[in-house]
């Protein structure tokens, strides 16, 4: 059965929780600074993701959702700056409690509200855009 944007986005988060427990439990200072980067390389596509492929969505389907793109993308920054500041350090606990608060906020308060608002086709063909664009990548 075809992923829509909301399936792919939520699998997504589900990759970025592993990456993030292979970064916490690295049994060594090298692996973990591996799996570190290999989990916030991944974090920054998901954030771009979201910035090409639902943010529009929202912007187009939500009454109030210019304001809730403004709200996600202040996150994204912030993130960002986050995890630039912290490549090839420590596991930084703070910035992944704050992935995942942001992951739970879209998948508790957005995602179900973009889901009633926007015609499942839709959605179906944004998810298959999103697979497309990961493909080549």
């Amino acid at each position: 059965m075809p992923a829509d944007l909301i399936d792919v986005l939520v699998a997504e988060h589900r990759r970025l929780e592993s990456l993030f427990a292979d970064a916490e439990t690295a049994p060594t200072p090298e692996r973990r600074r591996a799996a570190l980067a290999v989990a916030l390389d991944a974090l920054a596509r998901h954030a771009a993701a979201e910035e090409r492929f639902l943010h529009p969505a929202l912007r187009e389907w939500l009454p109030a959702g210019p304001e809730i793109v403004e709200y996600e993308q202040a996150e994204h920054d912030s993130i960002a700056r986050d995890a630039a500041g912290c490549r090839g350090g420590d596991v930084p606990a703070a910035l992944f409690d704050a992935v995942r608060q942001h992951m739970q906020e879209e998948e508790t308060e957005i995602f179900p509200r973009l889901s009633q608002a926007c015609p499942p086709p839709r959605l179906l063909e944004l998810g298959a855009l999103l697979k497309s664009a990961r493909v080549t990548e």
